[in-house]
C-alpha cells in the first residue's frame, strides 16, 4: 500500500469518514497549500495561536505527534477558513473542526516525509486534490450517443426476449449478515502526572470530547494519547463518567482499562488512603460496570479473618465495607457483587447460631417517609442478595432506619454520604 493510501485508509478509520475521507483530505491538502506562505503560513497561524510547539510535533521524523481539540482548531484556523472547507469538503460546519483535529496531524506528517517542509504540493499528492473539468454543453456531450444509445436498446430487447426465461433466481439474503457491533476500549495510565490514553471509540465526537476532558484536567503537555475511531463501535455511557472523573485521578501509578461493560481497575501503587478513595469514587461513578481491583478495606478485612473469628471480629469487617445502589433505588450497583461475594463467605463461616442484622441508612434529604421506606427496601435487597449467595436465611434480618442514625455531618456532602450506608449487626 502507498503512503498516500496509508493515509487516507488512517484517516477514515480516525474520522469515521469512510469514503469520503479522501475527498477531505484533498480539500485540506488543497487549502494548506493555497493560503499565503502555504505549509510554513499554516506553522505560523499554530505559532501566533501558541500551538507552535503543538504543530511541530507533527513533523515527520517527531517522536511523538501531540493531540489537538476543536476549539485549539478554531484558534488557529479561524471560522471563515474552517466553513470553506467544510463546505467544499462537503461536511457540516459544526463537526469540521473536530474532523481537522483528528485528520491535520497524520496530514502534515505525510507532507513533510523525509523531515523537509515543502513549499509546494509534493506530486504524489496532486491525485488527492479534486479534478476540475473542461466545462462543455450539455447537448454537444450527449448528442453523438443518441444514435448508439437507441441500437443498444434494440439490441438489448431482442436479447431479453430470447434470454429472460433462462435468468438465474435472485439467491435470498442470508440470515447471518448482521454487523458485529465492537465493544469500546479506553485505557488510562498515569506516570508522575504524564497521562496516556489509549483505546477505540464509536464517533470522532465522542473522541473529541475525550481529548478534550482530558487537556482541560491535565492540561496539553500531560497529555499523550492514542485512540481510534471505529463506526462500528458501541456508545457506552461510561464515557461520560471517565471525563467526570478526570479531575479526581491524579495519583501516580494509577493504572485502568474499560472494555465493554468491565473495568479493570489497578490501585496497587498506591498508598492505602489514595486506593479507598480512588475504589469509592470508581464505584460511585461507574457502579453499573463489573468491577475487578476495587480496594475496599472491608472485603481486605473479610478475607483476613483468622479461623475462628467471634462475631464481634465479623462485624467489625463487614462494617468497612461498601455497597452501592443506583441513585434513589434499591438496585445494588454491579461494582458491589464482590464485595458480597466476600460478605457471603465470611457470614457463612460465622459461628454457628449466630444472626446477622443488616441495616439500611440514608440522609436526611427529602421526604422521611420517603427514606425510611428505601432504607427498608436496600436492606432487603442485601439480604436477598446474601440468600441468593447460599447465607441461610434464617442467618439474616433486614431493618431500615431512615435517617434516624446519622454517623456523619448531613449538612456536608461528605457527611451525608457516610451516612447512606449498610450496616450490621450481631445478633
Amino acid at each position: 500500500m502507498s503512503s498516500i493510501e496509508t493515509l487516507v485508509t488512517e484517516v477514515a478509520r480516525a474520522t469515521g469518514l469512510g469514503p469520503n475521507a479522501r475527498k477531505f483530505i484533498g480539500v485540506v491538502i488543497e487549502y494548506i497549500f493555497k493560503q499565503p506562505g502555504g505549509l510554513a503560513g499554516l506553522a505560523d497561524r499554530f505559532s501566533a495561536a501558541g500551538l507552535g510547539d503543538i504543530f511541530t510535533s507533527w513533523l515527520s521524523g517527531q517522536p511523538n505527534m501531540r493531540s489537538v481539540d476543536a476549539g485549539q482548531i478554531r484558534s488557529a484556523l479561524g471560522g471563515q477558513s474552517i466553513e470553506d472547507i467544510a463546505s467544499k469538503a462537503g461536511v457540516s460546519p459544526s463537526v469540521a473542526p473536530t474532523l481537522l483535529a483528528t485528520a491535520l496531524p497524520p496530514i502534515i506528517r505525510a507532507v513533510t516525509s523525509g523531515g523537509v517542509m515543502p513549499t509546494a504540493l509534493p506530486a504524489a499528492f496532486t491525485g488527492l486534490l479534486s479534478a476540475k473539468g473542461k466545462k462543455t454543453s450539455p447537448y454537444r456531450s450527449w448528442r453523438w450517443l443518441l444514435p448508439l444509445l437507441a441500437l443498444l436498446a434494440l439490441a438489448w430487447c431482442g436479447w431479453h426476449s430470447r434470454n429472460v426465461a433462462k435468468a438465474p433466481p435472485v439467491a435470498a439474503p442470508s440470515a447471518n449478515v448482521a454487523a458485529v457491533s465492537k465493544e469500546p476500549t479506553l485505557s488510562f495510565k498515569n506516570t508522575d502526572g504524564k497521562v496516556t490514553l489509549n483505546g477505540t471509540l464509536g464517533t470522532v465526537a465522542d473522541k473529541a470530547k475525550l481529548l478534550g476532558d482530558a487537556v482541560a484536567a491535565y492540561g496539553q503537555d500531560h497529555v499523550s494519547a492514542d485512540i481510534k475511531v471505529d463506526t462500528g463501535v458501541k456508545q457506552h455511557s461510561w464515557l461520560k463518567s471517565v471525563s467526570v472523573l478526570f479531575p479526581a485521578l491524579r495519583q501516580s501509578g494509577l493504572q485502568f482499562a474499560l472494555n465493554g461493560d468491565s473495568l479493570k481497575l489497578d490501585t496497587s501503587k498506591l498508598p492505602e488512603p489514595e486506593r479507598v478513595a480512588v475504589s469509592q469514587l470508581f464505584q460511585k461513578e461507574l457502579g453499573n460496570l463489573e468491577v475487578e481491583g476495587l480496594f475496599d478495606k472491608g472485603a481486605a478485612a473479610l478475607g483476613a479473618l483468622p479461623p475462628g473469628f467471634s462475631s464481634e471480629d465479623l462485624t467489625q469487617a463487614l462494617n468497612q465495607t461498601t455497597i452501592t445502589f443506583e441513585t434513589g433505588s434499591a438496585v445494588i450497583t454491579r461494582s458491589s457483587e464482590s464485595i458480597l461475594d466476600g460478605a457471603a463467605k465470611a457470614i457463612q463461616a460465622a459461628p454457628a447460631g449466630l444472626r446477622v442484622e443488616v441495616e439500611g441508612h440514608t440522609d436526611n434529604q427529602g421526604n422521611a417517609e420517603t427514606n425510611q421506606k428505601l432504607s427498608e427496601e436496600r436492606a432487603r435487597s442485601v439480604v436477598a442478595a446474601l440468600e441468593a449467595r447460599n447465607v441461610p436465611a434464617d442467618r439474616l434480618l433486614a431493618r431500615g432506619f431512615g435517617a434516624n442514625r446519622p454517623v456523619g455531618d448531613n449538612s456536608t456532602e461528605e457527611g451525608r454520604a457516610a451516612n447512606r450506608r449498610i450496616a450490621y449487626r450481631a445478633l
